[in-house]
């Protein structure tokens, strides 16, 4: 173990135990792993309870902290269920858990009031305000969106007291966390679930204005380069990060070893050389950058041509001999060259050729004469096997495999002999007649005393020998079997022995004392204060909020038989002309970049229509102009998609409704929104029926508002995929605003096109190219108590949208029948219509198989 001497927590990532003791031995200060069955990482190995209560103690021992990952959204059923689970798990005492679900933060506060927890990433928190609106609910810890430049973390930071938690390293998602819903779309797995199905791994074809669009290598266009934040870390360190997290728990053990043992090293301030940047590219890398903490740069954010991990680049190909391939060395490459044994991998992306072999030799060359500023050569040998001609002059080269440096990063975390440990000292002390005593202590905080179970007796043989050789061989034997710690977290550091001469000490005392006091010590350091967590609180808590609910329902003040509250969702003005005369109530504006809301408001309302309008669904430092336009402008009510913009609009006296980005997926989610100002919510879209009618027989069905029409949202993006496909730019306005000039579509691997879309920040949403229809729930709805419907609009000229609301609130009113109005609906749509996940009946599986 490695001990820091600065701040910030290094945090890193444990799937398995030997990646918890990867993390430990090499310098983690932090270590992060999943609740069984309930965390976002679907993939990793579930822990036993018993497996997390050792891995919390052997941290613990070392002075590590651990934090349980339980971040994903919770279901109503699921949620009253978890009480005694949660009760069971909190008493293993970790550090704090890492939450989604604004509920589940909840239900363990209410269980126990003392336990830390932080607010995860997938709450897509990327403002101050935002940070501020959670800590309300008692989080101690905002773990932000990844999407932030270092200025924008510097500003939030300055403007709250909460503790913030940034990724350094590791994969990026090209979508904002918690908002991506394109493994539930695409592969009926939801990422909010602990399921992603890595859908912006794959190759997507780009169509503007309906013609295909060759002019690009970005076939794997929503893909991002890896994170690496070392060139920014005295940056961090200056803002006063409190932690610094490296995502990975899918990875392996020495992947953790060498991305521990780098930033460890970086935050002792030990200058790093090629040796310690090696691993961490060929172990797993798909090209590494400093993602967003150096703000917006599209064309090197996403590489586009390929998605898999591709390791170190070595150079491109410059010769092919029978046998032997010649490449010219990049620069970068440095003194860290290929071994044999290393896997070697040419890729002509142009053509998606890729061949891999294993190398037999390397040797540095020139060819033909060395000249002044002529790249370095690297002469390769494979074996009889691999056909050379395969390979054209040109290719590029990467190592995407080392044997040997995997055996040397094993080391670091299996060798008992390189382990770093805890320096102890121990007093052994004792008189003839008396117990002997051993006292060990890692310094002034932690000390244990034991004793032996009889007493010391008198050597038999005391008389014969002079006063040093006794001395010497007490000190020998002590020395010898008080320092076999090897077995333990600690090493000796200095030995004290107050032992009166001419006493008899056999061996098995002193080992059997230094077991003891060991354990002890162990015991000690790994004292916590007693959480007594108690599942009958969380119950009596979630009792609570269902009577609340049902009180309300039934008040006499409610309105019964309320007529259904229409509201239509448009994305540009000349959208607005369309509805004249519709039987709706009510009008969202959520429109793109540059497009004025005034004349566009007051026309609303002269339809007779109140007119709200939509915030933005993510809220980042600097980017309020968009809720003070809503301030200046005072609609008839807003549509709330992100906490930071809540926060602000609260207490504006404006009518606030939320949307499903807020991701309520439980009763005590929608409680505590509901208490923030939001008159009606949306459920979050990984509920399906059966989930979604759990949750409307414990709230008030009148305050649950379903978009019964709308095409969904698959990436929502701060990368701009306009920008790197269709231009050479690198952010706004280098783009040109492309955006605004083309009609772009993205044909998937399924053959079914999607619409990009950008919003006022330059944000990309990708929308499901088919649909999604609720009708066939509307009678259930209805009968569950809901009469708030939205149908949300996206392309659609104005002819298109008239024919499509009309057969929606046609339905809505009771004028035609579901099955006629679906059929009808089905008609209008270019690409077909979709029931969507709502009409997934199945209850979660198993999200191991």
């Amino acid at each position: 173990m490695i001990n820091a001497t600065t701040s910030p927590e290094l945090l890193l990532p444990v799937g398995t135990r030997e990646m918890l003791e990867a993390a430990v031995k090499n310098g983690a200060d932090a270590v992060y792993f999943g609740v069984p069955h309930w965390n976002a990482r679907g993939r990793t190995e579930d822990f036993t309870f018993d497996d997390v209560r050792d891995m919390i103690r052997y941290a613990r021992i070392r002075g590590v902290r651990t934090f349980l990952a339980m971040n994903v959204l919770v279901f109503e059923r699921e949620l009253w269920e978890l009480p005694e689970f949660l009760e069971k798990i909190i008493s293993l005492e970790p550090d704090a858990f890492i939450i989604q679900d604004i509920g589940l933060a909840r239900l363990i506060r209410a269980i126990a009031p003392n336990q830390e927890i932080h607010a995860s990433t997938q709450m897509t928190l990327a403002s101050a305000e935002g940070v501020n609106l959670v800590k309300s609910i008692g989080f101690n810890r905002a773990v932000l969106a990844r999407e932030l430049s270092a200025k924008e973390i510097a500003t939030i930071k300055g403007g709250t007291d909460l503790e913030l938690e940034v990724f350094i390293h590791g994969a990026l998602c090209v979508s904002y966390s918690g908002q991506c819903l394109t493994s539930e779309n695409f592969g009926g797995r939801s990422a909010n679930r602990g399921q992603c199905a890595q859908s912006c791994r794959l190759p997507y074809r780009i169509f503007v204005d309906g013609k295909e669009f060759r002019d690009t290598d970005a076939q794997y266009l929503f893909s991002t380069r890896d994170l690496c934040a070392l060139p920014k870390l005295a940056e961090l360190e200056e803002i006063d990060v409190n932690s610094l997290k490296v995502e990975g728990r899918l990875k392996s053990p020495e992947y953790v070893a060498a991305v521990s043992r780098a930033y460890r090293k970086a935050l002792n301030k030990i200058p790093l050389d090629s040796k310690d940047m090696e691993p961490l590219e060929v172990l797993f890398s798909r090209g590494l950058n400093t993602g967003w903490l150096d703000g917006d740069n599209h064309q090197e954010l996403v590489n586009g041509t390929f998605s898999n991990h591709h390791g170190m680049a070595l150079g491109q190909v410059a010769k092919t001999e029978r046998g032997q391939i010649i490449i010219a060395l990049d620069e970068s490459v440095g003194s860290t060259y290929p071994q044999p044994g290393d896997g070697i991998l040419f890729e002509n992306a142009a053509l998606s050729v890729s061949i891999g072999s294993r190398l037999y030799a390397a040797q540095v060359t020139h060819l033909p004469h060395p000249k002044r500023g002529e790249p370095k050569y690297l002469r390769m040998e494979f074996g009889r096997d691999f056909d050379t001609r395969q390979i054209a002059v040109g290719m590029q080269v990467y190592r995407n495999d080392s044997p040997a440096l995997e055996r040397e990063l094993r080391k670091t975390f299996t060798d008992r002999n390189l382990e770093e440990r805890i320096p102890v000292n121990m007093e052994l002390s004792g008189k003839i007649g008396e117990p002997l005593k051993l006292t060990m202590s890692d310094g002034p905080r932690h000390s244990a005393e034991v004793e032996a179970e009889t007493p010391l007796e008198a050597a038999r043989n005391s008389e014969n020998r002079s006063k040093n050789e006794a001395d010497k061989a007490l000190h020998d034997l002590a020395q010898k079997e008080l320092s076999g710690l090897s077995a333990t977290a600690y090493q000796l550091k200095h030995l004290d022995i107050q032992v009166e001469r001419g006493a008899f000490i056999p061996g098995k005392v002193l080992r059997t004392l230094r077991q003891n006091a060991a354990e002890k010590l162990d015991e000690i350091r790994c004292q916590w204060k007693d959480l007594s967590p108690k599942a009958e609180a969380g119950k009596a808590f979630l009792e609570s909020t269902r009577a609340t609910f049902k009180s309300a329902q039934s008040s006499p003040e409610k309105p019964q038989n309320t007529r259904p509250m229409i509201s239509v969702l448009v994305r540009n003005p000349d959208q607005i002309a369309a509805l004249k005369g519709l039987d709706i109530d009510r009008v969202i504006m959520d429109f793109d970049w540059g497009v004025k809301y005034d004349e566009s408001l007051q026309q609303i309302r002269d339809l007779g229509f109140a007119a709200g309008m939509a915030t933005l669904r993510i809220h980042k430092p600097g980017e309020s102009h968009y809720l003070k336009n809503i301030l200046r402008l005072c609609p008839d009510f807003a549509l709330v998609r992100n906490l930071g913009a809540l926060s602000i609009l609260k207490e504006s006296g404006i009518p606030l409704t939320g949307d499903y980005s807020l991701n309520a997926a439980n009763s005590a989610s929608y409680d505590w929104l509901l208490s923030q100002g939001l008159s009606t919510l949306h459920p979050s879209w990984d509920l399906n029926s059966t989930q979604l009618f759990d949750l409307l027989q414990n709230i008030d069905g009148s305050r649950l508002e379903l978009t019964l029409h709308q095409y969904m949202p698959a990436f929502h993006s701060e990368y701009c995929a306009f920008a790197r496909a269709l231009t050479t730019g690198r952010r706004f306005p280098e783009c040109g605003k492309i955006c605004t000039k083309h009609k772009v579509e993205i044909l998937d691997h399924k053959g079914e096109r999607h619409f990009l879309q950008s919003d006022a920040e330059c944000r990309n949403t990708l929308f499901v190219g088919k649909p999604q229809s609720a009708l066939k729930l509307l009678p259930k709805l209805n009968a569950a108590g809901v009469n708030h419907y939205r149908l949300e609009m996206l392309t659609e000229d104005t002819e298109t949208v008239r024919r499509k609301v009309v057969i929606y609130t046609q339905a809505i009113r009771g004028k035609i029948a579901i099955e006629d109005a679906i059929r009808e609906a089905g008609i209008q749509e270019k690409y077909g219509l979709s029931e969507g996940q709502l009409f997934n009946e199945s209850t979660w599986q198993d999200r191991k198989k």
